[in-house]
C-alpha cells in the first residue's frame, strides 16, 4: 500500500473517531492538494485544526512539515482559535496529539522525533478528547 493511500486512510478514520465522540468534521484532503492541514473538528464552540501523520516506522521526521503549515498552524493560533495539532499514528495503532508549537519547536534543534518523544511530547488521542469536552 501507498504512503498517500495510508495517509488517506488515516485521516478518513480520524474524521469517524471524532465524529463519534461528538465532533463535527470535515476531512480538507479530500478536496485539495497542498492543503495546510487534513482536519478540520468543531465542538462545544471551539474549533480544532488537525494534521494527521501516520509514524509507521515509529517515528516523524520533522521535514514532513512542510513551511505552508508551520505558517497556516501559526496564523490560526494568532486568529485565536488555538493551537493547530498533529495527530499522530504510531505502528502500535496509538495515535497521540501533539501541538503544532511542540512540532515547531523541536524541528529548530532535531531531524526527527522518535516513538518515546511522541509519547512524551503527546496527550493520547483519547485523553485528548476528553479535554475538548
Amino acid at each position: 500500500m501507498s504512503n498517500k493511500k495510508i495517509g488517506n486512510e488515516f485521516e478518513s478514520e480520524l474524521c469517524e473517531t471524532l465524529s463519534m465522540y461528538g465532533f463535527w468534521c470535515h476531512n480538507l484532503a479530500v478536496k485539495s492538494d497542498g492543503q495546510p492541514a487534513d482536519v478540520l473538528a468543531a465542538k462545544n464552540g471551539k474549533a480544532y485544526l488537525i494534521d494527521a501523520k501516520v509514524c509507521s516506522d515509529g517515528k516523524f521526521p520533522l521535514s514532513r512539515v512542510e513551511e505552508n503549515q508551520h505558517l497556516a498552524m501559526d496564523m490560526w493560533a494568532s486568529c485565536g482559535n488555538g493551537q493547530g495539532w498533529f495527530a499522530m499514528k504510531l505502528p502500535t495503532d496509538e495515535v497521540y496529539m501533539i501541538p503544532h508549537f511542540c512540532i515547531k519547536a523541536y524541528a529548530n534543534v532535531q531531524s526527527a522525533l522518535t516513538a518515546a518523544e511522541i509519547h512524551e511530547l503527546g496527550k493520547p488521542f483519547e485523553r485528548w478528547v476528553e479535554k475538548c469536552m
